[in-house]
């Protein structure tokens, strides 16, 4: 069975999600869930998606990272992914979503950012 495990922290104003394992489709309404309580909160100043942990990641999960693109943008709160690579590198490379996104290598380079 696949890993999967999403926890989330506020850190000053910025709320941090972080998810680890496998993003698929039996994972991603986990995912969904935890940035609903981003969008909830407050509002924060942003929301920072911490993918370093992911070891994979299908078309449903990079479907939650637009969905949440989408409510970001729809809130006007800034959204920004840490630690893109492997398969969601890839995806995002391959269907020209890459350049949509705010990428950091590092929470606390995002957090600079914030």
């Amino acid at each position: 069975m696949a890993f999967f495990t999403v926890s989330s922290s506020l850190i000053g104003t910025v709320f941090v999600v972080r998810a680890l394992g496998e993003l698929d489709y039996r994972h991603s309404p986990a995912l969904r869930v935890e940035m609903d309580k981003a969008w909830a909160t407050g509002p924060p100043s942003a929301v920072v998606a911490d993918v370093t942990g992911l070891t994979f990641c299908d078309s449903t999960g990079v479907a939650e990272l637009i969905l949440a693109l989408r409510q970001s943008r729809t809130l006007g709160i800034r959204l920004a992914l840490v630690g893109v690579h492997g398969t969601l590198e890839r995806i995002l490379a391959i269907t020209g979503l890459r350049p949509s996104f705010e990428v950091f290598g590092s929470v606390e380079e995002a957090l600079q950012e914030a």
